[in-house]
């Protein structure tokens, strides 16, 4: 018995601490107390996995942005840059380069994807491909080539997903690069070069009279004087402008500087004897008889002015009644043209004039002989005057 009741004793106390621990709603209050709690730290954590996603989604909105403007400045970039070696190379003129230009895709790169949390699903990997062109411009020399406009070619670019993450859709990229058009080579045989050239002054002053001759053919009178004039400035030697000077300004009834031009070149030229014999011309229509003859005197025999000067000499000496000095013209000149009434005729009226009465009478015949020579013969009033002269000389015809 003793033992028996030792044992309920004990079981007794043992029962006592579990009934207290039932009875006791601590544990109980405190559980739940602490029940309501889950849903927050859920709703926080779903929180912190939306505002990851959201951050990430919008860092990689801003990196494609940037990446798009990137690219289209450096598309723009790019074609200024062959217009302008276009257009520096290829000017007005039909020359220019030929351009290459070589498009290189670089291998994209890829992201690595992100974790939001313990206990979530593994989140999309979005791969963004990143497209760098480069542009080598090879310049090679070309002779004369045509250029066509450059054409813009359009390259569409595929981004590529990355290994072990799923593929977002993405649009392909467009990008423009522009490419010029193979030249076409043109050879040009032809070429021009520009030399300086030196005329001379026998050369200006041969322009000059040319310029005079036809302002005198359009009859500007003025400019003609004052090209000769040039012209004799730049080659005084040009015996034909100083000649065409002086008989302008003696058909402009300028008789002193038609004079002036004349002696100035026989000063300078003294063997041309041109000078003098229309110098003596200019005397003598100015009335300088006497100057005259010292002119034509100046002019040696045996020269091609000779029957120029003769004939002049013979007339002005009648004028001024040298009949001995037209005397000797005549002669001089019936040495040359012997078959010439007009010269028998003009030393029959200088052997006259000095009483040479029986040679006057011979030279009259001949000139009455030689009348019938075509082109040689005499006008009817000198006939006349023969006649009525060998009469009173006491000849009959």
């Amino acid at each position: 018995m003793s033992v028996i009741n030792t044992m309920l004793k004990d079981l007794d106390k043992r029962q006592q601490p579990h009934s207290l621990e039932n009875m006791s709603t601590a544990p109980v209050q405190y559980q739940g107390s602490s029940a309501p709690k889950m849903p927050w730290i859920l709703l926080a954590l779903v929180c912190f996995i939306f505002l990851t996603a959201v951050a990430y989604n919008w860092e990689l909105l801003t990196q494609k942005s940037a990446s798009e403007a990137g690219g289209g400045t450096s598309s723009e970039a790019q074609e200024l840059v062959i217009r302008q070696a276009l257009e520096a190379k290829a000017p007005s003129t039909v020359t220019s380069t030929h351009s290459t230009v070589d498009v290189q895709e670089i291998a994209e790169d890829k992201l690595e994807p992100v974790i939001a949390s313990e206990g979530s699903t593994k989140s999309e990997v979005i791969s963004k491909s990143q497209v760098v062109e480069q542009i080598k411009i090879e310049k090679q020399p070309v002779e004369k080539a045509v250029i066509d406009e450059p054409t813009a070619e359009t390259v569409a670019i595929e981004s590529k997903p990355s290994d072990g993450a799923e593929q977002v859709s993405a649009k392909p990229e467009s990008i423009e690069v522009v490419r010029s058009k193979p030249v076409t080579p043109k050879v040009d045989n032809s070429s021009m070069a520009i030399t300086e050239v030196r005329l001379s002054n026998a050369q200006l002053a041969e322009k000059r009279f040319q310029a005079a001759t036809n302002a005198e053919d359009s009859g500007e009178q003025r400019d003609a004087i004052e090209y000769y004039r040039e012209a004799l400035a730049f080659s005084p030697q040009l015996h034909k402008a100083r000649q065409r000077l002086a008989a302008l300004f003696y058909g402009q009834g300028n008789l002193a500087q038609a004079s002036d031009t004349l002696q100035e070149g026989s000063s300078l030229f003294p063997e041309q004897y041109e000078y003098l014999m229309l110098l003596a011309r200019v005397q003598q229509a100015a009335g300088g008889y006497e100057q005259a003859l010292t002119s034509l005197n100046r002019i040696p025999d045996g020269t091609a002015l000779n029957k120029q000067k003769w004939t002049q000499e013979s007339s002005i000496a009648q004028k001024v009644k040298n009949y001995g000095l037209a005397e000797s013209s005549y002669r001089k000149l019936l040495q040359t043209e012997a078959t010439m009434s007009r010269w028998w005729m003009g030393l029959a009226y200088a052997l006259d004039a000095q009483q040479k009465y029986e040679t006057a009478i011979e030279a009259y015949r001949q000139a009455l002989f030689y009348r019938a020579v075509p082109q040689q013969g005499l006008s009817v009033q000198a006939v006349d005057y023969i006649e009525n002269r060998l009469v009173q000389l006491g000849e009959s015809q």
